[in-house]
């Protein structure tokens, strides 16, 4: 297989990369903060007493705002990916208007570009996309448990 790549293509594959490391990260991080949090002991450190809806609004607010890194994340991925099937069609066009003939051996870097670009984008948003639901329902299911831990009914 021939894995040479325009540099339009390299390009997007870099920001790609950089973007699904970014967007593990931050689940990773989440992730490892919520664990710490599902312990009763942790929770009452930070909520000795019944919040109000507004404490708790203060408190996950930073983790929401680190939590809608995903869909952006995901929809600049998609948007990459889109960015270079347009860039790999439009070079396999143009290829073949400069020799001026229609052939597989024309149209193939093009449309390889265009098919793994494509690809990659999907790649980095599809996962984003599940992190950014999971995160928030980790952060539904610990307000319910911190709301739970002071409630008469357990």
């Amino acid at each position: 297989m021939n894995w040479t790549f325009s540099i339009p293509a390299i390009l997007i594959f870099i920001l790609l990369f950089s973007f699904s490391i970014l967007s593990f990260a931050y689940f990773l991080r989440l992730t490892l903060g919520f664990r710490k949090l599902e312990s009763k002991e942790s929770r009452n450190t930070y909520f000795p007493n019944l919040p109000t809806e507004d404490e708790l609004d203060l408190f996950f607010s930073p983790l929401e705002r680190i939590a809608l890194w995903f869909p952006t994340i995901a929809s600049l991925s998609m948007l990459l990916g889109l960015l270079g099937t347009v860039i790999g069609i439009s070079t396999a066009f143009g290829e073949m208007e400069a020799q001026g003939k229609v052939s597989l051996e024309v149209l193939a870097h093009g449309i390889k570009d265009a098919l793994n670009t494509t690809i990659a984008g999907l790649l980095v948003a599809i996962p984003s996309l599940f992190f950014h639901r999971v995160i928030e329902n980790k952060i539904r299911y610990i307000s319910e448990l911190i709301i739970k831990d002071h409630s008469k009914i357990q």
